[in-house]
């Protein structure tokens, strides 16, 4: 792992090798896999350099990174959002570093770490004692960082909580490095009955021959496990009506379900330079809506500190949803979360 303008930057041989370089063998700016790990928007800032509120509210700050409510965490490593289902963090690491991560910075931050598996017997007792917790999603960092040995012994005793009903496992792998969804695992997916993986994609370039090789060892292994695509949008990189119509058909007929559209976090680093607003987010879904196969369509959705948000598909405001601006002008949207309370979100300008 390297430093570049004082951002980590990690990226593995394989996602290197699809980056399109120049005549000097470096890669070029622009290409949109290159622009998801280096801060190519961050040209001209030093290591030196504390990336804080310079342009707005939306800014990375190191008090707003971290979106975990203190209530909401059964252990360091476990928190639980909504009432039936609880996400584990058992690990600290990724096998590459997206700029456009909402802990882009953890790397850097101890504070923004979980503490890994050394809490797990204490997550297991305290899922145990929730007989409302029925389905539990590994998460990081990426689970897929640990060996298989690792993973079967989590899965093992996941499945020995009897009122666990489904597992999910989220990872980049497919794209970092999809040589990691192995024989061996895909055997774990099938013997521990494993419902579903979180696949997080970006840009059709990372559909590649071993990213619909490694959905085709799942299938030929026997596991049952749904591959559900969650698509980050973000400014620069697939903020394009014909990009994203390629990702998600490139997607659908290779068997992953792009299940969610989600729209590029505040609190990160240079964020005017990675977000676009909800409405111009809007406004590209809508110009799909009806031309591509309709399974091939996400819910685009915004994520907040209460949880997910589905935008309507109207750009004007609803009973529960209402583009606003805040006293200093910037622009809001004020939402009804699933209990039914008011939330503020910082939209992009």
């Amino acid at each position: 792992m390297w430093e570049a303008h004082g951002f980590r930057f990690l990226i593995t041989p394989y996602v290197l090798s699809l980056v399109k370089k120049g005549k000097n063998g470096c890669p070029m700016s622009g290409d949109p896999l290159w622009r998801q790990v280096f801060p190519t928007f961050a040209v001209g800032a030093t290591s030196k350099v504390e990336v804080t509120s310079k342009v707005g509210p939306d800014e990375y700050t190191s008090v707003a990174e971290n979106w975990e409510e203190k209530k909401e965490m059964l252990t360091p490593i476990c928190q639980r959002k909504y009432e039936n289902r609880a996400i584990i963090y058992v690990a600290d690491s990724c096998l590459g570093y997206c700029m456009y991560c909402f802990r882009s910075l953890q790397s850097r931050c101890e504070k923004e770490k979980h503490g890994g598996l050394r809490h797990w017997e204490q997550t297991l007792k305290e899922i145990k004692s929730r007989p409302q917790i029925e389905e539990v999603i590994l998460s990081g960092g990426d689970p897929l960082v640990l060996p298989n040995k690792m993973i079967e012994d989590l899965l093992s005793d996941i499945r020995k909580i009897k009122t666990v009903r489904a597992i999910r496992i989220h990872t980049r792998a497919w794209t970092h490095n999809p040589f990691r969804i192995d024989r061996d695992f895909c055997a774990l997916l099938k013997k521990y009955a494993v419902t579903e993986m979180g696949v997080h994609v970006i840009h059709p370039k990372e559909i590649t021959d071993e990213f619909v090789e490694a959905a085709e060892r799942i299938r030929k292994s026997g596991a049952k496990t749904m591959l559900l695509a969650d698509i980050p949008l973000v400014k620069g990189v697939n903020d394009d009506a014909a990009v994203l119509r390629d990702l998600f058909m490139g997607l659908y007929i290779n068997g992953v379900k792009p299940y969610y559209l989600s729209h590029n976090m505040p609190n990160i680093p240079y964020a005017s330079a990675q977000r676009t607003s909800v409405k111009r987010g809007l406004a590209l879904y809508y110009s799909l809506k009806r031309r591509i196969s309709n399974p091939a369509m996400p819910e685009y959705i915004i994520t907040h500190k209460s949880g997910k948000k589905t935008v309507p598909e109207s750009p004007r405001e609803s009973y529960d949803f209402k583009y606003a601006k805040n006293a200093r002008g910037w622009p809001i949207i004020r939402f009804k979360d699933w209990r039914g309370k008011w939330q503020t979100y910082l939209d992009a300008k």
